[in-house]
């Protein structure tokens, strides 16, 4: 076995079962009210009546549903049990067959409106329960919400997703998604995260509908929503895929560079694994070349009109900066792309992981030096990145092992 791989390997590993899943098991669950904290400072104490949010919950779903189907330990299970218990019963809506966006600590909705962004990874959490558990009604809540997307989000003239709805689902740009303005009609980040979660969803649910579904939204992503001239993704777009702006984010596109690929794999045909692997290949170089740091950390946003860049680190693009980056070594088998995975786990290992009181710091300074994010966990800020960027190593390792 390669010894950088079997490095990434063993850190992977001893990340997510000695940091990562103990510290979420340890200091998020809220015992007093269910489910988990809406927020915990960098002192691992959680702030008191936090709201608690779609985003989290549902990541926190697949989390633990992936972490128990590749490591097999019973207590993620029972991790996984009670994200999936909690969504269920405080942000499912069965009238309209959607996610509420936020409820309040005791579980009371306080935000009602469609957050697409956050209703996409309640698809990826309901389908990773499902394949991991084999839970029939998880995948049924999957499909509900797929249809409730497909019937009111879906632009059937040009493709795509809209970024947020009413309460009954109806359209309405002036409600804040991801977008910036009413404008940004279409953006990466949605649609990046709804590819992940059909694609997900494929796995269990392999139905000539979620086939085409799958098919046609890897199609836009790498026909719309990729800047085939510079290799990176378009950041904002209007309804007709005319790009709102000229911000590149180095962390969605390395993120993208190998979930795009995902789904070609999953897909199965060949024509679109060969298209996405273009694409992909020359984004991963993209980043490499652009936005990969000679001290293994991956920058953040960057406006190549201005030259502006974003003075902050996240925790999240070096996480999908390992992932990438692994992926475009074994596509491409070039070598720098390997030492790229392992320099920049590396250097999250020494910069983000918080070695003495455990978890995740979520944004540090340009230089690495100082945390300026106040908590480890809220909204955004969980461990669906990190978790998965551990377990995409060891999946991958065990894959080429058996080869």
């Amino acid at each position: 076995m390669n010894e950088k791989l079997q490095k990434l390997y063993d850190m992977a590993l001893n990340e997510l079962q000695n940091n990562i899943l103990p510290w979420w098991m340890t200091h998020a669950v809220d015992k007093e009210n269910g489910g988990f904290y809406g927020e915990v400072d960098n002192d691992n104490v959680p702030v008191p009546h936090a709201t608690k949010f779609i985003t989290l919950n549902a990541r926190l779903i697949w989390t633990f549903a992936s972490a128990y189907r590749v490591l097999g330990n019973p207590e993620y299970k029972a991790m996984a049990d009670r994200a999936y218990d909690y969504f269920v019963e405080h942000f499912w809506d069965a009238e309209h067959n959607a996610c509420h966006t936020r409820v309040d600590e005791f579980g009371n909705p306080v935000d009602t409106h469609r957050y697409i962004y956050g209703n996409a990874f309640a698809v990826y959490g309901f389908s990773e329960y499902a394949r991991a558990t084999g839970s029939q009604q998880a995948l049924e809540y999957a499909q509900k919400l797929v249809a409730s997307l497909e019937k009111y989000v879906y632009d059937p003239v040009y493709k795509g997703y809209f970024e947020s709805c009413k309460e009954d689902w109806t359209v309405d740009p002036w409600t804040r998604g991801v977008n910036r303005l009413p404008s940004d009609q279409k953006t990466m980040n949605t649609h990046l995260h709804m590819i992940e979660a059909y694609t997900c969803l494929l796995r269990t649910d392999k139905s000539k509908f979620m086939q085409n579904k799958v098919r046609e939204h890897l199609y836009v992503m790498l026909n719309k929503i990729v800047d085939h001239d510079i290799h990176h993704f378009f950041y904002f777009q209007d309804r007709a895929w005319n790009p709102t702006t000229q911000e590149i984010s180095f962390g969605h596109d390395i993120e993208g560079s190998w979930l795009m690929m995902e789904t070609a794999e999953v897909l199965g045909e060949p024509e679109a694994m060969r298209y996405a692997k273009d694409t992909c290949m020359n984004m991963a170089r993209a980043c490499y070349e652009q936005g990969f740091r000679e001290d293994g950390a991956m920058l953040s946003e960057y406006d190549p009109v201005t030259g502006h860049a974003s003075q902050r680190l996240s925790w999240w693009e070096q996480n999908e900066a390992v992932v990438g980056f692994l992926n475009a070594w074994e596509v491409t088998g070039d070598e720098k792309y390997l030492d790229a995975s392992l320099k920049c786990f590396e250097f999250a290992d020494k910069h983000f992981v918080d070695h003495e009181k455990g978890g995740w710091f979520a944004v540090l300074s340009l230089d690495g030096s100082k945390v300026v994010s106040a908590q480890k966990q809220n909204g955004p800020t969980c461990p669906y990145h990190n978790g998965r960027m551990c377990m995409e190593i060891i999946e991958r390792y065990r894959r080429l092992a058996a080869e």
